[in-house]
């Protein structure tokens, strides 16, 4: 399991997809598939922050902590990890207020959810998956 999140590596939000799954299969993938038990690898830490406590963190100095990067990263991500069998699991399921008060900055608002579990306002993909 790897955490691959494009918001750390400061890619823009139109190449954090592809990002995402190139540094995924170059540094975990390929890696894995060159060991003798070849273990199946997970994305265990894939999305993109919503917001920021500080106003440092509000960008990755390329592009923006929004529900509307947000809902890119799902558009260009969640149909395409299905599609090549990519299997991962989304960071995270709701924001969580601690985080942001233990360590400022976006940390706290990578939910897909709002703290009080109602869905921000972005348009969950409807695709096939196994």
């Amino acid at each position: 399991m790897s955490n691959v999140q494009s918001w750390f590596a400061r890619t823009t939000i139109q190449e954090a997809a592809t990002w995402t799954f190139a540094f995924f299969k170059q540094n975990n993938v390929d890696v894995a598939n060159a060991l003798a038990n070849k273990p199946q690898m997970y994305i265990a830490e894939a999305g993109w922050p919503t917001d920021s406590s500080t106003a440092l963190e509000k960008t990755n100095g390329v592009s923006e902590a929004s529900e509307t990067n947000l809902q890119v990263f799902i558009n260009n991500f969640v149909c395409t990890a299905n599609t090549q069998g990519v299997k991962y699991f989304f960071f995270e399921f709701t924001d969580i207020p601690w985080k942001e008060r233990l360590f400022p900055g976006a940390v706290g608002y990578w939910g897909l959810f709002n703290s009080n579990k109602t869905l921000k306002g972005i348009t969950l993909p409807d695709c096939t998956h196994d």
